[in-house]
Parts: structure tokens; sequence; C-alpha cells
């Protein structure tokens, strides 16, 4: 899909989404108390209720009201938006203001946050997708209506006009949203010690300045900018890969925030708690600090395997430049948001149960019987080709006194991991730096047979790009 527009408004876009996500992780740990009233003056607050199709609670509603009964809070759906702006202080470096004029939100998710706060849903909406525009209010006027890109909504009327558009397409009640521009985000990235990024390989990018070589290097400032705006040189060219790449660095940031040790000095982050926010507009509810403050709290016990990013799944229009909504493979994902039900539903598996994308036919393993039980590894080995795994060797591990199946992989392919640990219910694996690709299978006296493991369609699925917060993800 050929891109439209300047050629780094999206990467700009995404590192806004970035720093509200980020925003709302290290204000648990920055001394809020301190600098609650510092800042609570630096958000700017906007009411989109003339614009959105449900009810927009004022600053004083809490974010995290429980239910008496079940004990969990409601669940919450929130529009994350990055604004393409060039106007203000520091926007000025991704073009001029005055030769792209107007706002569009050219990075979008879509963000669900379980009602037991152990899940979440993160859906991208590219910004190609051809929509019928809502009707909007602005200055007194009624516009939209008519068939445009999804991300010029914000042009036609503001954040409270692509909320709608959201509304309109998903059936969802969306209350709440939070717009950024990316001014204050290098220096977050810089503050928690750069995002760790992996190339499967060397990238030379002149439109970007990202020059760096193959393997996993650790980003800061205008390096992590170039990474997720470069293009030419990276994936095949088109908005929609590049939104892999950038919910890749998402989850990175994530990890690395949420990971023990980067907020040892909460302190350190005034500064860069100071300039996200000054950099934020949101609903009065999103607004208020000790929502915000409170949201974080809630959000403690998140893990990033926990989190699934998916882009809207879509259908080329045939142009090169634009897609529409793929409606019957969409709707599954609204569901789960409204029902506030785990997606991709993990059937028998359960809800806590990985999610497995990679299938048994494009894996490779090696089975090592670490009993005392003879012939058990050529035993597993013929269970574990019939459910479809490539086996390579069979034979002996080191010793015969494993009470528990381990499996042992590569960092590098972690999906194929999550398979095999599956289909062995193992209890205990490894990772092994460059082992390559085959898997070793060390079958301890706990083994009771190989289980059939489900790979569901929409995980396959090239436009919806399915992933989860803990993988890792090399861009090529």
């Amino acid at each position: 899909m050929a891109r439209s527009g300047s050629p780094r408004r999206i990467g700009r876009a995404l590192l806004a989404v970035a720093s509200s996500l980020v925003l709302i992780l290290t204000v648990i740990g920055a001394g809020v108390s301190v600098l609650m009233g510092q800042l609570q003056g630096n958000i700017t607050s906007v009411d989109i209720s003339e614009n959105t199709e449900g009810t927009v609670a004022d600053a004083e509603t809490s974010l995290n009201v429980v239910d008496e009964e079940t004990g969990s809070y409601e669940p919450l759906t929130v529009v994350l938006m990055g604004s393409d702006s060039r106007s203000g202080k520091g926007n000025g470096g991704f073009g001029s203001a005055s030769k792209i004029g107007g706002e569009r939100s050219d990075t979008t998710i879509v963000l669900h946050i379980s009602g037991d706060r152990q899940s979440a849903i993160g859906v991208s909406i590219p910004r190609d997708t051809i929509i019928t525009l809502p009707k909007c209010k602005a200055d007194g006027k009624t516009v939209g209506g008519n068939e445009g890109r999804f991300n010029t909504a914000m042009d036609v009327g503001g954040p409270g006009c692509t909320v709608k558009a959201i509304e309109q397409m998903s059936g969802l009640d969306i209350n709440n949203f939070m717009m950024v521009d990316f001014r204050g985000f290098k220096r977050i990235v810089d503050a928690v010690g750069g995002v760790e990024i992996c190339l499967s390989k060397p990238v030379d990018d002149p439109l970007s300045g990202l020059k760096l070589s193959k393997g996993k290097h650790v980003v800061e400032g205008e390096e992590a900018l170039a990474f997720v705006r470069a293009r030419k040189t990276l994936g095949d060219g088109s908005d929609t890969s590049r939104i892999r790449r950038q919910q890749a660095f998402l989850s990175s940031l994530m990890r690395k925030v949420l990971s023990s040790g980067t907020l040892l000095n909460p302190a350190s982050l005034l500064g860069v708690l100071d300039a996200a926010t000054a950099s934020l507009t949101a609903d009065p509810q999103m607004a208020d600090i000790n929502n915000l403050k409170d949201l974080a709290l809630s959000l403690k016990d998140l893990k990033p395997a926990n989190v699934t990013f998916t882009t809207l799944p879509w259908k080329p229009n045939g142009d090169g430049a634009t897609v529409s909504v793929n409606t019957k493979k969409a709707k599954p994902i609204w569901q789960a948001m409204k029902d506030d039900t785990p997606w991709p539903p993990k059937g028998s598996a359960g809800d806590k149960a990985p999610l497995l994308k990679t299938p048994p036919s494009k894996i490779q393993v090696n089975v090592l019987n670490g009993t005392t039980t003879k012939k058990l590894a050529k035993k597993v080995a013929r269970q574990l080709k019939q459910q479809g795994f490539i086996v390579r060797e069979v034979g002996n591990a080191d010793t015969t006194d494993y009470t528990q199946t381990t499996v042992l992989y590569d960092p590098d392919w972690d999906e194929s991991a999550k398979t095999v640990i599956a289909a062995m219910t193992a209890q205990d694996s490894q990772k092994v730096k460059k082992q390559g690709a085959v898997i070793d299978v060390i079958v301890g006296s706990d083994f009771t047979s190989v289980e059939p493991v489900e790979i569901l369609d929409i995980t396959q699925d090239y436009t919806a790009q399915v992933n989860t917060g803990d993988e890792n993800f090399c861009a090529s």
C-alpha cells in the first residue's frame, strides 16, 4: 500500500501515542504526591461531548469504579491519538506547519483495558482506511458526512470526531481519549535508558537518518525516532507494515518501563513527565491527574504477555493507496471489547493460556530422553510428528534425572517455543542464546502425552498482525 502525505508523519504520531502510554506507566513511580499540582496544570482538557455518541464523564468521576459484587473495576476503553500537527514549539522537525496544514490522527490505537486489569487489547487503525466520515460539530457548523480517509476525521472535527468515527465503525460507547504530540518523547526514551529494537538486516535509510547494523540495538533520542518513521528500507514500504514495527517498539518500551530497576530513581523523571504532560490533551476525566494516578496503580500487575496488539483487519481497495475495513474479521474484536472478554479467544486452553501463533509445521525440534525410561524419546518424537512438528534428532539428554519436561530455545524463536511448551505441557523452559531455530525438548518423568495445539486463523492473517507485548520482533 503506497503512502500518501509526509513520509515522516506516521513515525511522529506513533511517538505521541507512545508518550501517552509511558505517561500512564511512569506516573506510578514519579513521586506523584509532590508532582500532582504541577502535572495537572500541564494537561489540556477538552470536552468532546457534542461529537461523541456516548456520555462523556467529568473530572470528578473516577476511572476506577469497583463493582461491589465482582470486586473488579469497570472495563475501560480509551482512544490514544497521535496528532501530526506541525504547530507549537518542538514540533517543527517533521515538516513545516505552513506547508502541511491541519491536524490528523495518523496513529490511532483503541485500547481496551479489562475490568480485572489483568489484560488489554490495542487495535491500531490504518490511517488510510476509507470510511464515511461522521457528521460532527465544528465552529458551530455540521461538517463531515462524506467519504474520506479515517485520519482526516481529526482535521474535520477535532478529536471528538475521531472518537465518533471509531464509535460508528465499532459500535462501542467510548468516553475517553488521550492525544499527544511528540515533543517530550525523546526525553522519555532517554530517561528509561533507551529502548531495545531488533533488525534482521542492516539498515541505511537516508530519509530518516537511520543507519544500524543487523541485530539488536538500544536506541535513544533521534535513533528511536528514526526507527519508527523509516519506511523505504524497512518492511514493504506500506503504512500497514510499519504499524507492526511500531507496535513492537511500544511493546519493548512497555517492557522497559515495567521492568524492575527502570524507575529506581523516580525523581529523575520529573522533567520527562513535565514535558509529556505539557503535550497531552484529553477528555476531562482522563485529564485529571488523580484519575491517571489511580489508573496507573490499578495496572501495576499487568504483564506484557497479556497485552495483545492487532491491526484492524483490512482489505485493499485496489488503488495501491487505501484500504477498507474487513468487517467480518473486525466484528469479533469489537465484540470482545464490548463483552470485556479475551481476544483472540483461547477456547479450551483457557483465558490465561499464551497466544499461540506458530503452527507445528513450521517448528523444528530435537527430542532428548531425560529419564531412565527406555525409548521414551522415540515415543515422544512419534507423537510430535503426528501433531505436525518437524523432528530433527532423537537421543538422550545429558542426565536421566529430569523430573520436569524442559524446553530449551533461542529467544529469537520465542513464538515457536510457546507452541512447543503448550504441546508438551512443559513446566520448565529456558532461553539459550544463539541456539538457532531448532528447539530442544528434554522429556522429563512428568511427561504423559503430547497435547494438540490450536492456532487460530486470525493469528495467521497478515492484515491483522496479531502480537503480544512479550514478543521478540526483528524488523526486516
